[in-house]
């Protein structure tokens, strides 16, 4: 029979057969409240990655000829010794290594030790001793995603396998961490078992960390560092290796300090998970330097930058994640100066993810950097992130001068982070973000001290909303074009998020602004129950798919997102839904928005996926017609991905919107649209340099 080790925090059932262990389940709260999916010790289902097949809470390694040794292939000689909290196990023989295990639980620590001789000199290209799933795979349960960072690490190279940057940045099966034994790792969780604090993760030797499809992960320990390459394993060479995790309670990294009375109080803390979660499980490591990523893979868009700055402005830090480097806030500065001193001296932001067609990056850092500046309140950094704006801000008024009073584009394709739809011409997302940029330059260059650069800033800011509010309204449809083309054919299609974009943060006429907000609702309805009771937003409400690149390329008519958002649900436009019904004066609805997004957080351990509906109410990407190429067959499970930048931004709804808190350079304001029973509310921010708290008013209309 099966070997089960337990205590209110951890599950162990050990194989009877193989050294192995089957099944691992873990509580933070230590009350047998175990969340399934966690750690998981099988593998999934299918992977492209070379960890995947070896990995399942067990020791293994590769021989120079590429073949696996597994301990599980290997009997289970012997028990030395066992209690309820403690196994020990030796005579563990395969390939040319035996070992003893040592797995003992303590309270909320689980320790494992693995002893190894080797018995023959052994030529050994990898190994990995032990390796653990921490699983988001949907067919297991509950969706979990599992990002982890070592404090300290070498940055040496690239966190995740993906086909952005080339192999140079990546290893035979995993990516490095450290060149040196010891230090701890965090793990961040997404997840209902660990609440308010993280996983620690302590390892005695180089841990090693691979991404199965984006969102499940798994952890395993090297012998050596495998930087260094093949290693010669000498006959009676003995290695001893220690895996331990154990929760804290401490918070770490950002978090968000808003609180709420009454009834709300539980959506707020779902709130506060979600932001924590997804505010901090951004950082990552690549060839160069820490950043944030948009997806655990560590997928990178200059655009996210502004989603990342929009969220981390209201986070206040509460304990290091290790070195400066490390630092939530301070990761986003230096990505933010390095933009700034690479408009200095090329002209461009930088590397990262983007369109090559994208149009919104000059804008973007514009962005940025007025954020980070209202986080630091440092002028001598200010001056330095001015140098690279006014490069910034040249090209942008050369965008706008050609286009006539707007940016456009005379390409075939002009697409942007958000909507992977061809167009040409005036495109009216992009143009909605460089007003707000231009806006967030004059911003800055008032506090700066820089006054006779501003006049310029605001003759292309007006002549950008104004030919947008003139040329791009439709009086009958009751919103605006989403582009014009190169012939001058304006597209109606409702692109809704831009729209909305544009309502809540004040670029269009009040009574216009309503009329918007009226054509969503409507359409939702015309739309049929499965849209207009989505817990999200859709993108566009009538069907482009003639414009996507799908449909261009392979004729086909399924929604994908990275190809188009065309007829999906994208749960980070929420954060504007949520504005735009305040604007507008629909509070009552603003408020169920973002109860039910929570509501929908709080089921699936505060995972989403991007694209949910199709224009049937069915869920997307369920089917894959077999014209489609086989690369897309590897993505089934994309749906469950989060997006660290742009759906973590929902989380700020609740201080930007609900609570009015708006960051000025002139002091912080609020306006709250929440009722009595809410209140006293409060919030702890960072603001210019300082951190404060402040008491947040009912305001009754």
């Amino acid at each position: 029979m099966p070997l089960t080790l337990r205590n209110g925090f951890w599950e162990i059932v050990f194989a009877d057969i193989r050294a192995e262990i089957i099944s691992l389940r873990f509580d933070a709260a230590g009350g047998s409240g175990w969340c399934p999916n966690l750690l998981k010790t099988s593998a999934p289902r299918s992977s492209h990655l070379a960890l995947t097949a070896p990995t399942g809470a067990q020791t293994a390694y590769v021989d120079a000829s590429g073949q696996w040794h597994l301990s599980a292939t290997g009997g289970l000689q012997g028990m030395v010794g066992s209690s309820a909290t403690e196994i020990e196990v030796d005579g563990i023989e395969y390939g040319a290594v035996s070992e003893r295990w040592r797995v003992r639980i303590d309270g909320p620590k689980l320790t494992w030790t693995v002893s190894q001789v080797w018995r023959e000199q052994t030529k050994v290209a990898d190994a990995l001793t032990p390796g653990v799933f921490f699983s988001g795979q949907t067919p297991w349960g509950e969706p979990t995603v599992f990002v982890s960072w070592d404090l300290g690490m070498a940055k040496d190279a690239f966190y995740g396998t993906g086909s952005i940057l080339g192999p140079e940045c990546q290893t035979k099966s995993t990516r490095h961490t450290r060149k040196i034994a010891g230090g701890w790792t965090i793990a961040k969780l997404l997840s209902h078992a660990c609440p308010g604090g993280d996983l620690r993760v302590t390892t005695s030797h180089h841990l090693k960390k691979g991404e199965i499809l984006n969102f499940s992960s798994v952890l395993g320990q090297s012998p050596w560092c495998d930087v260094d390459g093949v290693r010669i394993m000498e006959a009676g060479e003995t290695i001893e290796t220690s895996l331990a995790l154990e929760t804290t309670r401490a918070e770490t990294g950002v978090a968000l300090a808003v609180s709420v009375t009454g009834p709300l109080s539980a959506d707020a803390e779902i709130n506060r998970r979600f932001f924590d979660a997804y505010a901090n499980c951004g950082i990552m490591a690549d060839t160069h330097d820490w950043r944030l990523g948009n997806q655990p893979s560590g997928y990178i868009a200059i655009l996210c930058r502004y989603f990342h700055a929009e969220m981390l402005k209201y986070g206040v830090p509460r304990g290091s994640l290790g070195p400066n480097t490390t630092n939530v806030h301070r990761v986003l500065i230096d990505e933010v100066t390095r933009m700034a001193d690479h408009l200095v001296k090329d002209g461009s932001a930088g590397p990262g993810y983007q369109s090559t067609t994208s149009l919104d990056n000059y804008t973007s850092f514009l962005l940025c950097m007025r954020d980070v500046l209202l986080l630091t309140g440092d002028r001598v950094l200010g001056e330095r992130l001015w140098n690279g704006a006014q490069r910034a801000l040249a090209a942008v008024f050369r965008q706008i001068d050609d286009g006539g009073g707007m940016i456009h584009t005379t390409r075939d394709e002009g697409n942007d982070y958000w909507d992977w739809i061809s167009r040409n011409g005036h495109i009216g997302y992009v143009n909605i973000v460089a007003w707000m940029s231009l806006h967030a330059a004059i911003d800055v260059a008032r506090w700066l001290g820089h006054a006779k650069e501003i006049p310029a800033i605001e003759s292309r800011a007006d002549r950008v909303r104004d030919k947008y509010d003139r040329d791009f309204w439709s009086e009958t449809r009751g919103f605006y074009a989403d582009w014009i083309d190169v012939d001058g054919v304006a597209r109606f299609y409702l692109y809704a998020p831009p729209q909305l974009m544009a309502v809540a943060v004040g670029l269009v006429p009040p009574e216009r602004a309503r009329r918007v907000v009226d054509a969503v609702v409507v359409r939702r309805r015309e739309l049929g129950p499965a849209w207009e009771n989505c817990f999200s937003i859709q993108t566009n409400l009538y069907d482009a798919e003639e414009f996507s690149f799908m449909k261009r390329r392979f004729n086909a008519d399924v929604t994908r997102f990275g190809e188009t958002m065309n007829g999906g649900c994208l749960a980070s436009w929420n954060y504007f839904w949520i504005g735009a019904l305040v604007k507008v004066g629909r509070v009552d609805e603003a408020l169920t928005a973002w109860r039910r997004f929570m509501a929908r957080c709080a089921q699936t351990s505060l995972v989403e996926g991007c694209n949910y509906w199709d224009f049937k109410g069915q869920p997307s990407r369920t089917v894959i017609p077999e014209m489609l190429p086989a690369e897309f067959l590897s993505y089934d499970l994309i749906s469950a991905e989060p997006f660290l930048a742009d759906q973590g931004l929902v989380a700020s709804a609740l201080p930007r919107w609900l609570l009015g808190i708006e960051l000025t350079f002139d002091g912080v304001k609020t306006k709250s649209v929440l009722p009595e029973s809410a209140h006293p509310a409060t919030a702890t921010l960072l603001h210019l340099g300082r951190e404060q708290k402040i008491e947040i008013p009912w305001m009754p209309e």
